[in-house]
This record gives structure tokens, sequence and C-alpha cells, in this order.
């Protein structure tokens, strides 16, 4: 006679754990799960580079227009319906311009690659011409751009004296 083994003794030695092929499968689509994200990061990162430097020109801008407050009269050292270009910490610019440009030239967290400042006087909101007979408070518009990888430009408005 036979002797067979009870049903749950057979069900049970088919079912000891996962097998070498469920393993590598299981592997396999982790490692691709990883390789997409790993792809995701490369286009991230230019991004994020990208989007910091506006946000350095504001920056800029801000301690710019704190300057022109403090000292209205780099107005009158630039001149009415002038504009004046910057592509170094230049010692042309007026004195109270000099260490903000000093920042944006040679302070490698503010760097804008190939970065060109220019300065505009002109006529203020209202139309006015911009006036500068006197020195102390001039009367002007007054637009500061930025220009950098030579495709790049941000530009700022500023009212002096209005």
């Amino acid at each position: 006679m036979t002797r067979r083994s009870p049903p749950s003794t057979r069900i049970a030695a088919y079912q000891t754990g996962m097998s070498l092929i469920s393993v590598l499968v299981a592997i396999v689509i982790f490692g691709l799960g990883m390789l997409s994200i790993a792809s995701l990061y490369g286009l991230a990162v230019p991004a994020q580079t990208a989007n910091q430097e506006p946000l350095d020109t504001a920056a800029l801008g801000n301690q710019f227009w704190a300057i022109l407050q403090a000292n209205p009269q780099v107005v009158s050292q630039i001149g009415a319906n002038t504009t004046a270009t910057y592509t170094s910490a230049s010692s042309s610019a007026p004195p109270a311009l000099q260490p903000w440009l000093a920042n944006i030239y040679n302070t490698p967290s503010m760097r804008l690659p190939g970065a060109t400042v220019k300065v505009t006087t002109g006529p203020g909101a209202d139309g006015n011409p911009c006036d500068v007979s006197n020195v102390n408070a001039p009367l002007c518009g007054v637009k500061l751009t930025f220009a950098w990888n030579g495709n790049r430009t941000q530009g700022y408005q500023y009212q002096v004296g209005f």
C-alpha cells in the first residue's frame, strides 16, 4: 500500500518562499524606478540654477534702490538722460555705486555670468524731463537693466525725487 501525505503537507512544500525569478523581477523594477528618478534630477538642477540668477538680480535691484534713496546725488553724477554701462567694478562709476558693482562682479555667490549693468536716467513716470539742476535732490526716472549670458535681461524702474 502506498502511503500518501496529508493534503496540508503537500501545499506547504510548494509555498516555502519567493523564487529567484520573482526576486530578480523585483530588483529590475526597483532599478528602473531609481533610473527614472536620477534622470529627473539631471533636469531639475539646471532649472534651479536658471531661476537663481533672476532672484539675484532682484536682490541687487533692491540694493541699488537703497543706494539711490541714501545718495540721490548718484543720479546727478550719472547725468540727465544718460545711459551708463558697467561691465566690471569700474572706477568710472559714481563712488556710491562702486562697492555695489564690486559685489556684483567680485563676489562668487552674486556673480552673473557675463553680466552688464546699465543705468539709464530719463523722464519720470509723470512725463517730466529728468532734472538734475539740484544735485542733492534730482527729479528723474531711473531704469536699471541687468544683462547676462548674452540673452537674459532683467529691468527695474525707479523714481527719484518725486
